[in-house]
């Protein structure tokens, strides 16, 4: 039966209302279901939230896979597949990027692949060999069971159960160092860029600490200090955090595949930190190297489990200041989540006086 030419006529502009509509749909479903979760997120993890996606949703992201190209098709399967990642369903993103290879080769290679584990996604942008991507996962997944370790933090990002995200892209040069970026809604994300496609290493040739980058973003994640204007800590949290885990991998994992390739605690450790002339200064709240005295003194008077205490008490109060959600702390808070959960009197002395020493 042939169709009349006047439905013929606006067939494409059906098909791509259609298009729009499917996408729509998909990417405000996810979006409901991130923002209700990050209003009250409980004790929900962000697998569970998946199973939360409604049926029209799915059914919408269904039809929008086997959609006929047309110009609108590629913008909408990258759009959908930005979404997937939003809510971890890698099944999806997968699913999106095959059909998007088809429709627009292009626009699949900037969409890149990811490797999803259970506290983590990591997102590769770029021309990686076989296997970079579950490697980069592994000494990230070693790298967080050493937090747990060393400091015990209950929260990485920024909203409760939520995943973080690593975004690792190739770039002929490394230009800038790996950061976090907090301007995600429901995420804590760390842009890293990378120029060996074969394997990280660090340092890199030109000398740069990938392997502490990655340690020290991650403290800028769990917190930090001050607010948009006042960096209270002056970046120094970051690095206390960063050589501290360095150090405990490269003792605890000390000839290990894994750690092969990765060498900076040769010279990003916190025994080198002890010993830099910078850092003999006193313990104060007005400079860099002031504050990392600070936190080198907590370290040794009460142990690094202690400082991991304290600022889980802050998360459980809830009274931390939010800008974007990220977490952001004072020290005046800190002293006294110190007093609250350090139980032996000596030590919670000792810690005290650090904390009132520097001023």
């Amino acid at each position: 039966m042939k169709l009349p030419i006047l439905v013929l006529a606006f067939l494409p502009t059906l098909l791509l209302a259609q298009v729009n509509q499917d996408a729509t749909r998909f990417v405000q479903a996810v979006a409901k279901i991130n923002d209700d979760h990050a209003r009250n997120p409980g004790q929900a993890l962000e697998s569970s939230l998946a199973t939360k996606l409604p049926g029209d949703a799915k059914s919408a992201l269904q039809r929008l896979i086997h959609a006929k190209p047309e110009s609108a098709l590629a913008p909408a399967l990258r759009q959908c597949a930005e979404a997937a990642l939003d809510l971890d369903l890698a099944a999806d993103f997968d699913r999106i990027r095959l059909r998007l290879e088809e429709v627009s080769p292009d626009e699949a290679k900037k969409l890149g692949r990811i490797v999803s584990r259970p506290r983590f996604l990591v997102r590769g942008i770029g021309d990686f060999a076989n296997g970079y991507l579950e490697r980069f996962a592994d000494v990230l997944d070693a790298v967080l069971k050493g937090y747990d370790e060393v400091f015990g933090f209950a929260e990485f990002s920024k909203v409760p159960g939520k995943k973080l995200r690593v975004r690792v892209h190739l770039e002929p040069e490394i230009k800038q160092p790996p950061h976090f970026a907090p301007e995600f809604p429901w995420h804590s994300e760390i842009d890293f860029p990378v120029s060996d496609a074969s394997e990280l290493r660090s340092p890199t040739p030109k000398g740069q600490f990938l392997f502490y980058g990655l340690c020290h973003e991650l403290g800028h994640v769990i917190a930090m200090w001050g607010d948009l204007k006042t960096m209270e800590d002056h970046h120094s949290w970051a690095h206390y955090t960063g050589v501290t885990i360095v150090e405990h991998l490269a003792d605890k994992l000390k000839g290990s595949p894994l750690l092969q390739p990765l060498g900076d605690s040769r010279w990003r450790s916190l025994a080198r930190e002890r010993t830099l002339p910078v850092n003999q200064t006193p313990a104060s709240l007005k400079s860099a190297p002031g504050v990392m005295k600070l936190l080198i003194g907590l370290h040794e008077s009460v142990g690094p489990r202690a400082i991991g205490d304290a600022i889980n008490f802050l998360d459980r109060e809830g009274k931390s200041r939010r800008l974007n959600r990220v977490r952001y702390y004072r020290f005046t808070d800190f002293r006294r989540a110190l007093a609250a959960t350090i139980k032996e009197e000596d030590k919670k002395k000792a810690a005290l006086a650090v904390m009132d020493g520097a001023r």
